[in-house]
């Protein structure tokens, strides 16, 4: 019974409850290709609480070429270029950039 209780933990734990948070202009945002030709682009904002100890760096990196990366990264340019706050919800994983936790949505705060 109590390994069963155990398992049902561990299942019920999302990957997303180790997820990051983040709030605030946007601080920096820089485009970069990795060694294998991918882009990449990273950003921070004001502010970013709780990532992943897998990913200690306080910005965001996510993959430039999938339409979810060409739209956030679309969202993100445009938020800073009005001076807008934008609120970023990690993923939990550092798949785009090795210390830097890749986000699972951004929105602009109006």
């Amino acid at each position: 019974m109590r390994k069963l209780f155990i398992s049902m933990i561990f299942v019920l734990i999302s990957p997303s409850a180790f997820a990051g948070d983040g709030s605030g202009k946007v601080t920096r945002i820089y485009a970069h290709e990795k060694n294998n030709g991918a882009g990449v682009i990273m950003f921070a904002v004001q502010n970013h609480t709780t990532p992943p100890s897998s990913c200690p760096g306080h910005e965001w990196a996510f993959d430039a070429n999938t339409d979810h990366g060409k739209a956030m990264y679309a969202l993100l340019l445009s938020a800073a270029a009005q001076g807008k706050s934008v609120t970023v919800k990690g993923a939990g994983d550092c798949n785009a950039w090795s210390d830097r936790e890749r986000p699972s949505w951004v929105m602009v705060d109006y």
